[in-house]
């Protein structure tokens, strides 16, 4: 178990590696938040945490469990957080930051928010929905229609805004504490590395590697949670994002592992690839492109570097060799297990003439007038930025041929001024065994 004392919970709190950060950590979130808040003439923040990489919004201000929930946060007083049940409260309260209070809303979030708004005296204020809409993944928003639907009709005099770039802005780089957080996280991951290579040969099954893989890293102090997960593919096949099967391993296999590791809420989401036995002559050309283009994007990784950059070197050469992607060459990585900023979703000839994929449809919601108000150009940043000390990545170089063969490997990094830090050196090529 983890004995690391950077991580022990203060008198009084849970045994939860979140409940150590310090009230400076705290404030320094708190203080970030209220500063931008007075700038856009907000009174009140409404936070929706809910979907796969949505919570953690939620999470970094209340600083509690990753389960979905809700919070709102005034400018001035105590937040609120909202979760199902009124008798984890208790509970909450211990584990969330000091000063956080708790309430059970019972599948009424949005008549519990407003009396707290009421409570705080913002009933007539301007108020913030971070989750109304947004950027890349999350461009739709993620508060129920009915919950801003309620939220208007119980407060008639406010005014209601989108605040979701607010804590996108100030979560894209990390505090000292939070890169603790998943300095650790990424030793869990580590740690499940070396069980794979401990037990990855013909005549497993993936789910074994899997239990194996996940109870290494529980035993080492990793968090369980209600999203934690992984993605493994083994054999050849296209595509690779799935859960673990009862497939028997064979001599010639390519198995490639996504993981989601996660310490004190935050993730480590490296990816290896392991070759049973000597790599197949089909993967040598989608190996060295993938090599090169991981090489391209580590060396792009310093501060000033405009992110354009970083994603046209991941990309180079898996193009020009004709190969494909279809999911970000890197992406954020913190309390959500994908967040801003990614590179490109998508690039390269992409086959569409397989019988099971539809049609792609092409649009975007700046098409969308109502979008184009709410967002009033703010999220131009997600695209137009540079990388920057205190970024956490994952980066995970992949490539595709013919729907039928894949691969992907590449370490979660903290950049520092001198260049990226690599928190997963197993994760940098192809591992023969």
């Amino acid at each position: 178990m983890v004995t690391d004392p950077r991580f022990f919970p203060k008198d009084g709190r849970v045994g939860d590696a979140a409940a150590s950060f310090s009230a400076e950590e705290r404030d320094r979130r708190w203080n970030a938040v209220r500063a931008a808040m007075d700038a856009r003439g907000f009174d009140c923040l409404i936070v929706v945490g809910r979907g796969s990489n949505g919570n953690g919004n939620a999470r970094w201000l209340d600083g509690g469990d990753y389960g979905e929930r809700s919070l709102v946060f005034p400018r001035n007083g105590a937040p609120v957080t909202f979760w199902l049940l009124q008798n984890w409260g208790k509970w909450y309260t211990e584990s969330c930051f000091e000063g956080v209070r708790y309430r059970g809303h019972e599948g009424k979030v949005s008549i519990v928010a407003t009396d707290a708004i009421r409570e705080l005296g913002y009933e007539s204020g301007r108020i913030g929905v971070v989750g109304l809409i947004g950027g890349g993944y999350g461009a739709e928003g993620a508060i129920p229609y009915m919950t801003f639907q309620n939220l208007k009709r119980l407060l008639p005099d406010a005014e209601f805004a989108d605040a979701s770039d607010i804590l996108t802005r100030l979560r894209m780089v990390k505090s000292a504490e939070e890169i603790a957080m998943l300095e650790k996280a990424a030793e869990m991951v580590n740690i499940e590395i070396d069980a794979v290579l401990g037990c990855c040969r013909p005549g497993v099954r993936e789910s074994e590697v899997y239990a194996e893989l996940f109870s290494a890293s529980l035993r080492a102090g990793a968090e369980a949670g209600r999203d934690s997960w992984l993605i493994m593919c083994s054999g050849k096949g296209y595509p690779v994002n799935r859960r673990p099967t009862d497939r028997i391993l064979r001599t010639g296999d390519m198995m490639c592992i996504g993981y989601y590791s996660r310490y004190g809420g935050y993730y480590s989401h490296p990816h290896t690839s392991m070759s049973l036995g000597p790599m197949d002559d089909d993967y040598k050309p989608i190996h060295a492109a993938v090599k090169e283009c991981l090489h391209a994007a580590l060396d792009a990784l310093k501060p000033g570097t405009p992110w354009s950059e970083v994603d046209r070197a991941s990309n180079e050469a898996i193009l020009r060799s004709g190969f494909y992607h279809e999911i970000p060459q890197v992406h954020g990585v913190g309390l959500d297990g994908i967040e801003p900023p990614m590179t490109t979703i998508c690039a390269g000839d992409i086959p569409r003439n397989f019988p099971w994929r539809e049609p792609y449809v092409e649009g975007s919601l700046a098409e969308n007038p109502e979008w184009q108000e709410l967002a009033g150009g703010r999220y131009g940043f997600l695209e137009d930025f540079e990388v920057e000390a205190g970024m956490a990545l994952a980066v995970e170089v992949k490539a595709a041929h013919e729907d039928r063969i894949f691969m992907v490997f590449g370490p979660q990094v903290i950049v520092e001024e001198g260049g990226p830090r690599v928190l997963n050196p197993d994760a940098m090529d192809v591992i023969e065994l």
